[in-house]
């Protein structure tokens, strides 16, 4: 018996990608559904990302739509599922999704399961019973502020196992958003998985890998791709022959499907009536820069310090990508202003470490840095812009710039003393900044801070005190 299982991981909003991966999934899949085969299709998570305008107004309900379209057996919920959209609209997606969502490692706040997750489903053909479950990263601080628990997914993996075999399941596949490394790990300290469906980290992979009798195998990103993994199973002999698993490109030219579309389009009218929404009017432009201070950058860290209060504000300006014209400002216009779904976090670092890192971020080489990773979906890093701080700079031999004073609250900096800093996950997880991985005490929040800017667009006094230039030049 061949069993095909069909695998998507990391899409990323990238609808019209999905829309043509879908399309040739379904023909690949009709092929051997017809040919008699068994065929299941799984989504290994972050199908969603609230970068796209179209995600951010649905709440992720759109895609949950195009792959109840495309016709998914089960998904596991990734990072991005997990910590960007909000707890209560879970249930929204598993059930606009109409596939078993598997959260073998989420509870909620008492350890009790969410009703609309399974810990493990069972798929069963001609006597054969196929067992899955799906772990996700257990990132347990940010999942903390939203009131999630999410265990050890190593060992709610045992568990699962355990509970699958005993149940008399032949096969046992993971559904795992852990990453390729993880992966690994877990089929070394798990045994029992036959094959892990992976993600989270993005590797295009060609083949298989195996660790011990365990095939691992995720095949990229963005719906550029997807895996097809076949099971040569013995039925007589109970036991599984060989696995067998190759990447399938999509061609990025070729017709979207017919189901999917049609879904996407059902929710066109309510999500461009969502996107036009009014959330303010500027009386000039909000403007942005990446090379140096600039209004937009000062609005945005001066939101974050008067929200979360401490000793001062720390804000890439990269997490801005366009700057506002004068006039209706229109939920879309800030979508397309500020696409970075992070969220904000207070730490405490030391005076050092604060002035080493806004050291760095005035150098073109730091400034100018693409960003990547993290939640990171803007351009460039872009300088740091402060609130209730000031930077004093001069100019070095060579035209090259460094920083000759910091002060917080008029008071200079003490390279000694902590500071307790509102700034934001991606600074704290990135390699850009060192500096931020010195922090201590982490605190996280739960809006993101994009949810912040669209209320602080209607402060005027914010506004107005965003105007002030937190960067001069030693005279």
């Amino acid at each position: 018996m061949n069993i095909h299982l069909f695998h998507i991981n990391d899409v990323h909003s990238q609808l019209e990608n999905y829309m043509r991966l879908g399309k040739q999934l379904r023909s690949l899949r009709q092929r051997h559904t017809q040919a008699g085969e068994w065929t299941l299709t799984f989504d290994i998570g972050d199908t969603l990302d609230r970068v796209r305008p179209e995600t951010e107004a649905t709440f992720g309900e759109v895609n949950a739509a195009l792959m109840s379209a495309l016709g998914c057996d089960g998904w596991v919920f990734g990072n991005n599922e997990g910590l960007t959209i909000p707890v209560q609209r879970w249930a929204n997606l598993a059930a606009r999704a109409q596939v078993p969502v598997l959260g073998t490692n989420i509870r909620q706040p008492d350890g009790t399961p969410f009703p609309f997750f399974a810990d493990t489903w069972i798929y069963e053909r001609e006597g054969v019973r196929l067992g899955v479950f799906g772990v996700t990263p257990n990132f347990e601080g940010p999942y903390g502020v939203l009131g999630v628990q999410v265990r050890d997914p190593f060992a709610c993996a045992a568990a699962a196992v355990a509970q699958l075999r005993q149940a008399g399941c032949d096969i046992v596949v993971a559904l795992s958003h852990l990453g390729l490394h993880q992966d690994q790990a877990l089929a070394r300290e798990v045994p029992g998985i036959d094959v892990i469906l992976g993600g989270h980290t993005h590797q295009f992979m060609t083949e298989p890998v195996f660790v011990g009798s365990t095939a691992i195998f995720q095949p990229g990103k963005h719906g550029v791709v997807f895996g097809h993994t076949v099971i040569d199973y013995d039925v007589q002999r109970r036991s599984i022959r060989q696995v067998h698993s190759e990447p399938v490109a999509v061609n990025l030219h070729g017709p979207l499907d017919t189901q999917m579309l049609s879904a996407y389009r059902g929710y066109l009218p309510d999500i461009e009536s969502s996107l036009s929404r009014c959330v303010a009017r500027l009386s000039e432009p909000l403007s942005v820069a990446f090379d140096r201070e600039s209004w937009f950058g000062n609005l945005l860290v001066d939101i974050l310090f008067q929200r979360y209060p401490c000793d001062l504000g720390i804000m890439m300006a990269g997490a801005l990508t366009a700057s506002l014209l004068k006039g209706e400002v229109q939920l879309q216009h800030v979508l397309g202003a500020c696409t970075t779904p992070t969220r904000p976090i207070r730490l405490t670092l030391q005076g050092r470490d604060l002035i080493q890192a806004l050291e760095a971020s005035i150098q073109p080489e730091t400034y100018h840095r693409p960003g990547f990773g993290f939640g990171f979906r803007g351009a460039v890093v872009g300088v740091l812009a402060v609130a209730n701080a000031e930077i004093v700079l001069e100019r070095a031999m060579g035209g090259a710039c460094r920083i000759a004073a910091v002060k917080v609250a008029g008071q200079r900096v003490d390279p000694n003393r902590w500071y307790r800093v509102v700034t934001c996950e991606y600074l704290w997880l990135s390699p850009v900044f060192p500096a931020f991985h010195r922090g201590r005490n982490i605190e996280f929040h739960q809006p993101l801070v994009r949810d912040l800017l669209l209320e602080g667009l209607a402060d005027a006094a914010l506004l107005q005190q965003a105007r002030v230039p937190r960067y001069s030049y030693l005279r």
